[in-house]
């Protein structure tokens, strides 16, 4: 019985750099690892970012590819001094994304009591005005960068609770994990890095144009 590959991250720096390699042999690929990897999860975010529109504008909706998408535990929050808010560090500042599919479910979870209520994430454009928003039971939040914000509406403490986030993720954590994506996004993450180095390499390349007129010749 055929087994699968699994595309992980590794593997697909070394389909790249194969492939570049095999194009031009006496070229000097001075690309390292780490700079590949780079281009790879620019391009993760890129490519998300147009999957997921492109889907919104043949669907009416907005709709997040599950492979794109990972629960983080955050673990115990801190209290900031002036504002009594709580906050804890996103693995990653949320990709361009509307909140709601950046940055789509968050959660409370403890051994004892398993799975808390969903936690109300607030826009961006109303954080200014959220005390005046209705306060549903329960704990609101939302992001500045990297940062998520909670506060909890009857101004009970947060302290000890464990948060779980999940969001879109395109940064690497680990280059022998498996790449949950589609074929198509991974060979459309496969051309944007090539050509990106392709690009910064400053490698030869054969241009034939036919349309070009012979020019002079001798009599």
């Amino acid at each position: 019985m055929a087994s699968l590959i699994p595309i992980t991250k590794q593997v697909l720096i070394e389909r790249i750099r194969r492939h570049i390699a095999n194009d031009f042999p006496t070229a000097d690929f001075s690309t390292s690892e780490n700079e590949v990897l780079l281009y790879i999860d620019q391009a993760l975010a890129f490519n998300l970012v147009g999957q997921v529109y492109n889907a919104a504008k043949v669907e009416g909706n907005i709709c997040v590819p599950e492979g794109y998408l990972t629960t983080y535990s955050i673990g115990n929050l801190s209290q900031d001094s002036v504002t009594k808010d709580w906050y804890g560090t996103l693995p990653q500042p949320p990709i361009s994304l509307p909140l709601g599919y950046s940055l789509d479910y968050a959660y409370f979870a403890d051994s004892v009591n398993g799975k808390g209520r969903s936690i109300f994430l607030i826009k961006q454009k109303r954080v200014g005005f959220r005390d005046n928003l209705p306060k549903p039971l329960g704990v609101r939040a939302w992001v500045e960068g990297n940062r998520i914000w909670l506060a909890a509406s009857d101004g009970s403490s947060l302290l000890n609770q464990n948060l779980y986030v999940r969001m879109a993720n395109t940064r690497t954590s680990s280059l022998t994990d498996v790449v949950s994506l589609p074929d198509d996004a991974i060979e459309g993450i496969f051309n944007n890095v090539v050509a990106k180095l392709k690009d910064r390499l400053q490698l030869p390349k054969d241009v034939i144009q036919d349309d070009i007129s012979a020019g002079n010749k001798s009599s």
